[in-house]
């Protein structure tokens, strides 16, 4: 019997819990037959999951490509596979290594760094400066990027 079957059968106040409710008194299952299944898209149905290397599986996932603020679809990869792999390990006692990347260097974090670095240092610079040198030089910026989208 397993720990949490002990735990459970054998404590008192979780006996009488179940009686002022009204539940049957519960016993622990003799053996865990519970079995994995999981769908096989090459047979098209659910098949018993066996690992290849006894209770051993290795197991690797494309995590996200974070190139901007955090949100929920972030979490979502972590909380979801994170629940997967806890039922594998606690319940169907899987010995799991678990891997995941995460992409976090792309042009477009370079990008999106070196613009808000750049602003954040003309916008320093601006506020000591006459804001009509600012417009001057915001408007030359303007007629420069027309005759460069223009050539």
């Amino acid at each position: 019997m397993s720990t949490l079957c002990t735990a459970v059968s054998g404590s008192s106040s979780a006996d009488a819990a179940q009686v002022s409710r009204g539940q049957p008194t519960w016993y622990c299952p003799e053996e865990n037959t519970a079995q994995l299944k999981i769908y096989n898209s090459l047979t098209r149905r659910k098949d018993n999951f066996i690992p290849a290397n006894g209770m051993n599986v290795t197991w690797y996932n494309c995590g996200p490509t974070v190139y901007d603020a955090s949100h929920m679809g972030h979490a979502r990869s972590y909380i979801t596979f994170d629940i997967l792999r806890r039922i594998m390990s606690d319940y169907f006692g899987f010995n799991i290594l678990y891997v995941m990347n995460i992409t976090d260097i792309d042009d477009k974090i370079i990008y999106r760094a070196r613009t808000k670095f750049m602003l954040d240092r003309y916008r320093g610079e601006m506020s000591s400066r006459d804001k009509n040198e600012v417009l001057s030089e915001i408007r030359e910026s303007v007629d420069t990027l027309k005759s460069r989208c223009q050539n």
